[in-house]
């Protein structure tokens, strides 16, 4: 994975009338709903979600569940916190 967005938008058609609101609150939320498999960044999920659609759907469940939970940001900051904390008495 490298973290790169596959959206025409940011890639290809970006012009100075698109600003970062409508990349936020728009084209990406856009791409999520609505993933291309005929143009995939992750070829494995696009082949789950052409093979099998509920597999896909419910390994989606599980990233969110594991990666993209409120509480789970919550926790991550008030650990960095105390690593930063911890670095700051040495």
């Amino acid at each position: 994975m490298s973290g790169s967005v596959c959206l025409d938008v940011i890639n290809q058609s970006w012009s100075p009338m698109f600003d970062l609101i409508n990349v936020f609150e728009v084209f990406l939320p856009q791409l999520l709903a609505y993933p291309n498999p005929s143009d995939p960044l992750n070829g494995e999920a696009a082949a789950l979600m052409l093979r099998d659609p509920e597999k896909y759907k419910a390994k989606i469940r599980e990233y969110v569940d594991k990666y993209a939970r409120e509480v789970d940001m919550d926790e991550k900051e008030d650990e960095e916190d105390e690593e930063v904390d911890d670095d700051a008495g040495e």
